[in-house]
């Protein structure tokens, strides 16, 4: 049985216990206290009685007041007892309305102060998982970063490094005035394209305002920028605008060679723009790489291959410019990728093949493993470093050799 369910089940258990013992306690407390109260009532009365009565045995009073005075207590007996149709009707009722009101304002107030206390969240066992499994690296390099800059503040890679990994660790606020400070050291327009883009991502993935004023004083300077080009185009997509984006997107496949690994995502990326617009696509996708492998002249036996789909519940959240890595990890839990690949989302679904040319240390290699883990990961950020948001799909322990796999992009990272 899963634990958080568990304890929920065993909260609501001990709170029934307590609601019930409190009603019946409340209950049977106000029915004693009416019952005791007629019982002393009576009592006295028989015992006045029982005086009157040997009062007028012994000739101390006389008929007439006798039966004016036992009529008297009958009335006292009557006005404090109460009938049936009003004390012994309205106290239960009124103490029946206290335990019910108990039974309700308990279990309330213990889950409002619960949840305003309490941890909530510990109860989803995503999130749970997802918090055991924050970047504690990430915070130290951060904290790290900060010490040193705090004697070395004129360092703008180390800025720019502390601004990347606050942005990996979705504090966006630091992250922008990490590059700001770099900025004032000196201005770069990669930098500042990079901040624009943090600050985009921060609004929800709009461009509008300072991200777009940044990108048109980059192309000011420079039309063919790169970078200024590829955002533009992206920051076009993204506010809807797909004839523009296609006029930006095409300016970069201008700069790229038709091998570039850039190449095939922004074609795709051109091809859905087209497509939003009711143009015909065109025809420049690459051929699947079904035989890569044996091209740069690896054994299928010292490489793995495979196909990465994106599952369909994802196509709406993702844009074809995504950054899209294909790696192997040891399977001895080693977090050193042995071989990657990156392209992008546009290229989806597409064939890979991992091997030694794909090695990221040439004293790691991927032949040198027995088992290994495949995984994929789309970054909207194109950071190597995992973070909150990103889409993953994983297989394996698989063995090195192992051809024509079925990756699907599934998960989300937490």
């Amino acid at each position: 049985m899963n634990d958080n369910f568990l304890f929920i089940i065993l909260a609501l258990a001990i709170t029934a216990v307590v609601v019930l013992v409190l009603m019946a306690r409340l209950l049977r407390s106000r029915s004693a206290t009416d019952k005791s109260q007629d019982a002393a009532n009576a009592k006295v009365y028989r015992e006045q009685l029982a005086e009157l009565t040997a009062e007028q045995a012994q000739g101390l009073l006389t008929d007439e007041v006798y039966v004016q005075a036992r009529d008297e207590l009958t009335r006292r007996l009557l006005e404090d007892t109460p009938d049936d149709s009003n004390a012994l009707g309205a106290k239960p009722q009124r103490a029946f309305v206290s335990a019910v009101v108990i039974a309700v304002a308990l279990p309330v107030c213990a889950l409002s102060t619960y949840w305003a206390l309490g941890e909530p969240d510990g109860l989803n066992p995503q999130k749970t998982a997802a918090d055991s499994e924050k970047h504690p690296d990430l915070e130290a390099m951060a904290a790290s970063l900060a010490s040193k800059l705090e004697t070395d503040s004129g360092n703008v890679q180390r800025w720019v490094m502390l601004g990347r990994t606050y942005r990996a660790l979705d504090q966006y606020d630091k992250a922008l005035d990490a590059y700001q400070k770099a900025l004032k050291l000196g201005a770069d327009d990669d930098i500042a394209l990079e901040r624009v883009e943090i600050l985009a991502q921060k609004n929800g993935g709009h461009f509008e305002g300072e991200p777009w004023r940044v990108i048109r004083q980059v192309l000011a300077k420079n039309a063919r920028h790169y970078g200024g080009l590829l955002l533009a185009g992206s920051a076009s997509y993204a506010g809807g605008d797909y004839k523009q984006a296609i006029h930006y997107w095409t300016q970069v496949r201008e700069q790229l060679e038709s091998d570039d690994q850039d190449a095939p995502g922004l074609d795709i990326a051109l091809n859905k723009a087209r497509e939003k617009l009711s143009m015909p696509a065109q025809n420049t996708l690459p051929a699947p790489a079904t035989s890569a492998a044996d091209a740069v002249g690896f054994k299928q036996g010292q490489s793995i291959s495979g196909r990465v789909v994106l599952d369909a519940q994802w196509h709406s959240k993702v844009a074809p410019t995504d950054t899209v890595f294909i790696y192997a990890l040891a399977a001895n839990g080693e977090r050193m990728p042995l071989a990657i690949k990156r392209s992008n989302v546009g290229s989806l679904p597409m064939d890979f093949v991992l091997d030694d040319s794909t090695a990221m240390d040439a004293s790691r290699k991927l032949s040198m493993q027995d088992k290994v883990i495949v995984k994929v990961r789309v970054s909207k950020s194109g950071e190597a470093m995992p973070r909150p948001g990103d889409l993953m799909g994983s297989v394996g322990p698989v063995a090195v050799g192992t051809q024509h796999l079925k990756i699907t992009i599934n998960e989300q990272v937490r």
